[in-house]
């Protein structure tokens, strides 16, 4: 584990988890229930740890404190293939009683630790042949080789002895330099002055205020962020149970993949901007960044677009590499890929309308350009097609001229619903 101190004893001599281990006994909690969850999909136990994997590595990066673990619930949701409030229900109900088990076992662990004597630790290997050898070569003494035995020489009068005699001459070399330093008179002193009555002796005329007295908030315990280092949580071992963990078995009901339209639409901007740069490592970066099921919709618009123009796509091979990279299961991965091809000719349809659109006339052309950031609203109800249509009727209706009315409702409404139908 990290050299950070875990537990320590109270003023009753118990042992009680530090600050570093409160933070701590989250971390396990969530790995336990976590890993109870995925042990219950129904996926490869290959892909189940590469899942562990990815959650332990994610809350490695991106949680300092306790409360840091309740605002990731929405992605620790999305990289377990649930719904946030299915999640928070799950934790609701099993949190506080693994958190105590955690508790108890991380105490007991650290304290076993704690009464176990710990090898002590050498910056270099010659400090522990030196401790281990318990003196230094002496000075003025040299090796020298003779009928193939080895001697140790003292320089100045050429004695000899045999090497295997070194701690000797090393411990009697210490005892002649320790003879030859004076031994250090003791001087008497008198009662110690305490240092708080020597300072008021000395300074007592500059003090003046009025007590200090603490205000409840200011004894509050600290929430700043525990300061892990450099991957601390990387190093840490998991804590072993005995038998069944415990918590209700969880009823997994996949929720659909919620991304809005408008946002995908954002993205694919970004991702045309990066391409006409050049922007590769920036590219890279962004979609590492990005929520895990945005970034898996992302990734999948290339073998999207050749899938579009009739070219063979191997989507089992494509969900596995992309399911090793973001650490979602591979139902998850095709829930997303259902909802990009929708997505995808959604898009088509609009980018194909707006086009036409600049060609009606300019007058219509400017009405869309003004428009086009409501309409990708609107399709964030999909897949609510009554919606859809409500609030695009609604939109459309502040038009006042029908003729362009009908226009934009061709181009935009029409051909939309009509994806619904196909």
């Amino acid at each position: 584990m990290a050299d950070k101190k875990v537990i320590e004893k109270n003023s009753h001599g118990e042992y009680v988890l530090t600050a570093y281990g409160e933070f701590l006994s989250y971390f396990h909690t969530h790995i336990q229930l976590f890993g109870t969850l995925i042990s219950a999909k129904k996926i490869p136990a290959k892909e189940q740890e590469a899942l562990k994997t990815k959650l332990r590595s994610y809350i490695s990066s991106n949680v300092q404190k306790t409360d840091h673990f309740f605002d990731q619930l929405p992605q620790f949701a999305q990289f377990l293939g649930m719904g946030s409030q299915e999640l928070s229900s799950y934790m609701n109900r099993n949190f506080l009683g693994a958190l105590n088990k955690v508790k108890t076992k991380l105490i007991e662990q650290e304290s076993s630790a704690e009464q176990t004597p710990r090898k002590k630790k050498y910056s270099k290997i010659s400090e522990e042949i030196l401790e281990g050898l318990g003196f230094t070569f002496p000075a003025g003494h040299r090796f020298e080789s003779e009928e193939g035995m080895i001697y140790l020489v003292e320089i100045s009068t050429g004695k000899k002895r045999e090497a295997a005699a070194l701690g000797e001459v090393a411990r009697e070399t210490a005892a002649a330099g320790a003879a030859a330093r004076p031994i250090p008179v003791p001087v008497r002193k008198g009662p110690e002055t305490p240092i708080l009555e020597e300072i008021l002796k000395k300074y007592g005329e500059l003090f003046s205020g009025k007590p200090l007295i603490m205000k409840v908030e200011e004894l509050e315990e600290d929430d700043s962020p525990v300061q892990m280092g450099e991957d601390i949580l990387s190093d840490v071992e998991d804590l072993h149970f005995d038998g069944d963990f415990g918590g209700d078995s969880p009823s997994f009901s996949e929720p659909p993949v919620s991304i809005p339209f408008s946002k995908y639409m954002d993205q694919v901007g970004k991702v045309r901007v990066f391409q006409k740069a050049g922007q590769l490592e920036e590219y890279k970066r962004w979609v590492a960044s990005l929520p895990v099921e945005e970034n898996a919709l992302v990734q999948l618009q290339t073998s999207l677009l050749k899938e579009s123009r009739g070219e063979v796509v191997e989507w089992d091979g494509t969900l596995g590499q992309l399911g090793s990279r973001t650490g979602l299961s591979e139902s998850r991965l095709r829930k997303v890929l259902e909802l990009g091809r929708d997505f995808f000719r959604i898009r088509n349809q609009l980018e194909a309308s707006w086009n036409k659109a600049r060609t009606a006339s300019p007058a219509v052309a400017e009405l869309v350009k003004k428009a086009w950031p409501h309409i990708l609203r609107v399709m964030d109800e999909y897949p609510d097609f009554t919606q859809i249509k409500g609030k695009m009727d609604q939109l459309l209706s502040r038009i006042p001229d029908a003729s362009q009315r009908k226009i934009l409702t061709d181009l935009f409404l029409n051909p939309v619903l009509s994806i619904r139908r196909n």
